[in-house]
């Protein structure tokens, strides 16, 4: 078996049935590889939009969408829709086809240092280097892409590589493929409780994860238990959405704010707007480094803060 048969076998067990693609020479032997498994290839005219549709896919389907495009240009075309999937906290595994290893440093065909350029995009970019580790590098990008604050994880698919012979397939579980859950605290879910039950005017702020078409009515049910309106905010337009109604009024008159899984960044008016800008914030956030950010922005406002996932809050 060659490398892209070890890694379409892994795709296919990792529950992907559509790929978003535009072709190239680079990534040709993938092409042929998901022919046996079954996978669909969605061509696109633009590697962008192959991007797009997959964050689309990702975020319609609750699977992972897998966008697939050739090296250099290519790869270098899809670069904006990347930082799209990544503030739609979409899980895209964006494949790359790059030049060969064994031609490294000799000016190879599209030879280009895709992971300085793609990693300000995503969560993490590898090159994978050796044919038998096209599999497990696929179940380690699934795992990381839908972990934490879900978003795009970048693999470059060397030509050589993906042409290698590989041997055997190393057996591989569901449990590969599995994203680990962080739980909140229990003592600090209930210390949020009664800080939330002192005031009149709470107000939940939730991230793109928790949005209905995602979490269904997850975030409603939380906001009816907790007595507070819970909205999922995810819109570039911020504060200004039309979508979100009144959301501006009622975020000014709300006495408490409480982030869940969603950053204190310019949709909320960095914690609030001039009318709240004394209001306490509550926040529990997959990233720890969303607490540190908020202390600088809010200092003593910020008064319980965990990392934890979102879902099992609500």
């Amino acid at each position: 078996m060659r490398g892209a048969d070890h890694l379409a076998g892994a795709m296919a067990q990792a529950g992907v049935e559509v790929v978003f693609s535009l072709s190239g020479n680079q990534i040709m032997p993938l092409y042929d590889a998901l022919i046996d498994p079954g996978i669909r290839i969605v061509h696109s005219r633009h590697e962008a939009a192959a991007v797009f549709m997959a964050d689309a896919y990702a975020q319609v389907s609750g699977r992972i969408g897998v966008a697939l495009v050739t090296a250099a240009p290519g790869f270098g075309n899809a670069l904006g829709a990347l930082y799209t999937a990544a503030m739609s906290e979409s899980p895209v595994i964006f494949l790359s086809g790059d030049s060969p290893v064994g031609l490294d440093g000799k000016g190879a065909f599209q030879e280009f240092p895709q992971g300085a350029a793609v990693r300000p995009f995503v969560k993490s970019s590898e090159r994978v280097e050796d044919a038998g580790d096209l599999a497990p590098a696929f179940a380690r990008a699934v795992r990381l892409a839908r972990a934490g604050r879900p978003g795009p994880v970048h693999l470059a698919l060397p030509f050589d590589v993906l042409k290698a012979e590989a041997g055997p397939a190393v057996p591989m579980t569901s449990a590969d493929f599995t994203a680990p859950v962080r739980s909140a605290d229990p003592e600090m879910l209930t210390a949020i409780q009664a800080r939330l039950a002192v005031f009149e005017r709470p107000l939940l702020l939730a991230g793109p994860s928790m949005n209905a078409l995602r979490a269904g009515d997850r975030l409603a049910k939380l906001g009816d238990a907790l007595d507070l309106p819970a909205i999922a905010l995810e819109s570039p337009r911020g504060l200004r959405d039309p979508a979100l109604g009144a959301f501006a009024e009622v975020l000014a008159a709300a006495d408490c704010l409480f982030f869940l899984g969603k950053a204190t960044d310019f949709m909320s008016g960095f914690g609030g707007t001039a009318q709240t800008s004394s209001a306490p914030v509550l926040l529990i956030d997959p990233d720890p480094a969303a607490a540190t950010r908020a202390k600088e922005t809010l200092g003593g406002r910020l008064e319980l803060s965990a990392t934890a996932d979102p879902g099992p809050v609500a």
